[in-house]
């Protein structure tokens, strides 16, 4: 699964929130699958020698979801993320969250 954060984002979330938020990678509309990531856990992953000629993070979680990783211009770096995996209870108002399951059926 690709993805990316712009950094000017990512620092309007710092200046509003400090290191308390959340990014969420959300990887299906059918179903529940989101890596939820706490960015006081991740703040120092994302580091402005990885940023791209667009300022963004371009980051990959391969089909296991073991580890994310962040890439540009032949330097990398990776980590653990299985653990965040729709972990919704990270979120705020978890309490409120409630999904029903998809009826399969008519997805077909």
């Amino acid at each position: 699964m690709w993805f990316y954060f712009f950094e000017f984002k990512v620092n309007a979330f710092i200046e509003a929130f400090g290191h308390e938020f959340c990014l969420v990678v959300h990887g299906s509309p059918l179903f529940d699958h989101a890596f939820i990531l706490p960015f006081k856990d991740f703040k120092d992953f994302f580091s402005a020698d990885l940023l791209d000629q667009n300022q963004r993070w371009v980051c990959n979680i391969p089909a296991h979801h073991e580890v994310i990783k962040l890439s540009y211009f032949g330097k990398s770096k990776e980590r653990p993320v299985i653990k965040y995996h729709n972990a919704f209870h990270l979120l705020q108002g978890v309490s409120d969250y409630e999904r029903p399951a998809p009826d399969i059926e008519s997805l077909l």
